[in-house]
């Protein structure tokens, strides 16, 4: 089945909402409470997403390949990042 991008099965990471994804609540329980649960809803209905992952290094693994998409919580956490890689493109 095609899926959105024209990718097939699309490799999707989720990044956190807190710095370090939350450090596992010792900067915050969104990742915990909210996130991680929404991440397993989607893996159970077949789809291949991984996170919460740490912002800073999701994106540098972005570029590198890793990911095909990711999914973002806030408008500057992605668009910074996008901007200095890209920033004529964005």
């Amino acid at each position: 089945m095609r899926r959105d991008f024209a990718i097939a099965a699309p490799r999707i990471g989720v990044v956190g909402l807190n710095p370090h994804a939350g450090d596992e609540g010792l900067f915050g329980r969104e990742e915990i409470d909210h996130i991680a649960p929404a991440i397993e809803q989607c893996r159970s209905a077949g789809l291949h997403v991984t996170g919460p992952l740490v912002p800073d290094a999701a994106f540098r693994q972005a570029a590198d390949g890793r990911w095909d998409v990711l999914v973002t919580m806030y408008h500057d956490q992605a668009l910074i990042p996008i901007k200095l890689l890209d920033f004529e493109n964005t």
